[in-house]
């Protein structure tokens, strides 16, 4: 996936997801694309972040930190993405940066 690189003030690289990349990862799973932004933005998200509780849930290890490392390298790192904080309690959700 391509990312623009910035410097944040404590010249820390980031990785800042671009609109190509929401729109690979939604044609990679043969999901429609919005027209709006936004939107796009949300329901790339959204997928990932039920694909990844899912995942953990059917790793079902009995060391639940391993699951998540598994189903994080599985989702996220071998498209060259970087996650940040999720949840799957309530409503999945998860930062991806």
């Amino acid at each position: 996936m391509n990312t623009k690189t910035k410097t944040n003030k404590s010249n820390k690289i980031v990785n800042k997801i671009t609109h190509k990349d929401y729109v690979k990862i939604l044609s990679y799973y043969k999901m429609r694309l919005p027209k709006k932004n936004k939107t796009l933005k949300l329901k790339a998200e959204k997928l990932l972040a039920t694909k990844l509780c899912k995942c953990i849930k059917k790793v079902g290890l009995k060391n639940e930190q391993r699951s998540i490392a598994i189903c994080t390298n599985s989702i996220f790192t071998r498209k060259g993405l970087r996650r940040g904080n999720f949840t799957c309690k309530k409503r999945a959700r998860v930062d991806i940066s």
